[in-house]
């Protein structure tokens, strides 16, 4: 009987959660994260903005950019990254809202989910994945990963994109 109820409860407080949503989850901010989610939107800033040198001041060549799509899962090297940055020919625009990051010593992940909108229109949401290193006092981006499935239940906390907001 004891067992049972053990089991009961365990997987009670399993069940208590709303693990769709990580609105509960708010890590302690200081300089150090502050820094890393400052890092990581610069980079977005360089892709919303076709801004090659911002792109390579945060990132590091060498990595690699994951796409994790219901087809299946692409690769690029940030290299190739950096090639479609620089393309002035596409207007891209990335948001995104509640990050997660978690550090220890020089390395670094931040989890968080975004909205990407492509020549002003709204292209797909999904959730990020970021995996930084503090290369010569600086936080950098090494590896990156997405989801590009959703086009629908994409409520932006930070609510629809004006005009102005994606020519910024």
């Amino acid at each position: 009987m004891k067992k049972i109820l053990i089991l009961f409860f365990l997987f009670y407080s399993c069940e208590m959660g709303d693990r769709t949503t990580m609105n509960s989850v708010r890590l302690k901010s200081d300089a150090t994260t502050d820094s890393i989610e400052h890092v990581i939107k610069e980079m977005l800033i360089a892709i919303s903005t076709n801004d090659i040198e911002k792109a390579r001041y945060h990132v590091l060549e060498e990595g690699r950019v994951f796409r994790v799509r219901k087809d299946g899962m692409s690769f690029r090297s940030n290299a190739e990254f950096f090639e479609q940055t620089a393309d002035q020919s596409t207007n891209y625009y990335e948001r995104m809202w509640d990050p997660i990051i978690m550090y220890r010593g020089d390395l670094a992940v931040a989890w968080t989910t975004y909205d990407f909108h492509l020549n002003g229109e709204f292209s797909h949401c999904g959730a990020e994945s970021f995996t930084l290193t503090r290369f010569n006092k600086r936080w950098m981006v090494m590896d990156w990963a997405y989801t590009a499935n959703e086009t629908e239940n994409c409520n932006s906390p930070l609510g629809k994109v004006s005009k102005e907001e994606m020519k910024n």
